[in-house]
């Protein structure tokens, strides 16, 4: 089965006009939110460092980075915009892509089309295009990728960025073949480094090697032409039971992007099912917090790899901790990001709540599911909650994206400059040249 083949037969002959219209909508809420966490966070103390090397080795101005009010390189644009945009941890997730998509392929993206002068559909249809290729390599590396320790949006992310940009720069069936590639051998980043400024920088880092892997194979780059499903290739080497079958069923037809999941906390994914199966008990049994004797919360094993730091110190520490995330819920019902910092994350009484959850492994319960079990007063409160089963009708989403991008735009840009900028986005496939939008946002 040659699935490199296949998924380079697809990136190059897909284009906007094959895209549903329910898909494009999509990809447009995903910029939206992209753009709002990216603005957001590009002051935040992780990426300084980046800037300063950035700054110290210089580069060609092609490209803005965000927030910043610098230009660069395409590939240096890529690289901080990347960190930037997933640094937060407050961007979209994505079950088939095992990890976050949209911060391994905009920032290529959005630094190539300025470059470049391409227009919104181009730059919309890279998107799409680039997001099924990596859910499609994801599938076939099966969760057992993502359990043996592997961060997906750095090793997926390699794949997606590759192919967004692939089909953003035209290339052909042979050349995408090379830059996938040049994407595996590349491919990197383990979940280990979860609580550090190293997690955004695998986003950063997919960006980069994402959009140097296109540009290499249009100019002659040569690799191996079964990268993916190969011997001693990529998910040989990166997954065990994987599935080549499964990464190219209903190719064409089926869009992962509608699966897509948008974070309306600012922490990691996996601390969402407790915040909300908390906040629900808190609120269906009007539970005053202070009063809480003790809190249980059942998850799967492998939740605790993620986030189950039991004592964070840290603003990027206290993302990756339930039983934090859960406290300053209950406490505060702030879970934006103003909830994940220094001073929030060391709070006595958010920390008192804290000491009185304790974290039960359970291999009863869904990948996606919390147990939570207050007590309080002699009762005992209990609430089971899927966050997969959750899901919003394309007016609560579009509200709720418009609202985040609001609330985190506006604090950098001008309201009047945030309200401008909307129907540009909510359009954007109308622009004849995405230099324009990146002007008017940056």
């Amino acid at each position: 089965m040659q699935t490199t083949k296949r998924l380079s037969e697809f990136i190059t002959s897909t284009d906007f006009d094959d895209l549903p219209s329910e898909v494009v909508n999509e990809a447009k809420l995903c910029f939206m939110d992209w753009l709002a966490v990216t603005i957001a966070g590009a002051n935040e103390a992780e990426t300084r460092g980046l800037v300063d090397v950035i700054d110290l080795v210089g580069g060609k101005e092609q490209a803005t980075v965000l927030g910043k009010n610098i230009k660069t390189s395409v590939l240096n644009t890529a690289l901080l915009n990347g960190m930037i945009s997933h640094v937060l941890d407050f961007d979209d997730t994505s079950i088939e892509f095992l990890g976050h998509p949209s911060v391994t392929l905009f920032p290529g993206l959005l630094a190539l089309s300025e470059w470049k002068g391409k227009s919104g559909k181009d730059f919309l249809a890279a998107f799409v295009i680039g997001f099924e290729a990596g859910c499609r390599v994801a599938l076939g590396a099966t969760v057992n990728h993502y359990l043996a320790g592997w961060h997906g949006t750095s090793t997926i992310g390699h794949f997606s960025s590759t192919a967004g940009c692939a089909k953003l720069l035209g290339l052909n069936t042979q050349q995408a073949i090379y830059a996938l590639g040049a994407a595996g051998t590349q491919a990197a980043g383990i979940k280990t480094v979860f609580g550090t400024s190293c997690k955004p920088l695998h986003a950063g880092k997919a960006c980069f090697d994402g959009l140097l892997s296109a540009l290499l194979a249009q100019r002659g780059l040569t690799s191996v032409e079964n990268i993916l499903e190969g011997k001693k290739c990529f998910w040989d080497m990166f997954s065990k039971d994987w599935d080549a079958k499964r990464a190219l069923e209903d190719l064409g037809s089926k869009w992962n992007i509608l699966g897509n999941r948008y974070k309306f906390h600012a922490s990691c994914y996996q601390t969402h099912p407790s915040i909300e199966a908390a906040l629900v008990l808190k609120k269906a049994h009007a539970i005053d917090p202070k009063r809480i004797q003790e809190i249980e919360i059942h998850v799967l094993p492998p939740v605790l790899e993620m986030a189950g730091k039991e004592k964070p110190v840290t603003a990027l520490e206290g993302k990756f901790s339930i039983p934090y995330s859960v406290a300053n819920a209950l406490l505060t019902e702030d879970t934006g990001i103003t909830a994940f910092t220094d001073e929030k994350v060391n709070d006595p009484d958010i920390i008192a709540l804290r000491d009185k959850i304790k974290i039960i492994p359970d291999t009863q319960i869904g990948a996606f599911e919390a147990d939570v079990i207050i007590y309080k007063d002699g009762t005992r409160y209990q609430k089971k909650l899927d966050i997969l089963q959750y899901v919003m009708d394309e007016e609560e989403k579009k509200a709720k994206i418009l609202t985040k991008f609001r609330s985190l735009a506006g604090l950098v840009l001008e309201k009047s400059r945030v309200e401008a900028i909307i129907p540009r986005l909510e359009n954007v496939e109308q622009e004849g040249n995405m230099a324009d939008i990146v002007k008017l946002i940056a």
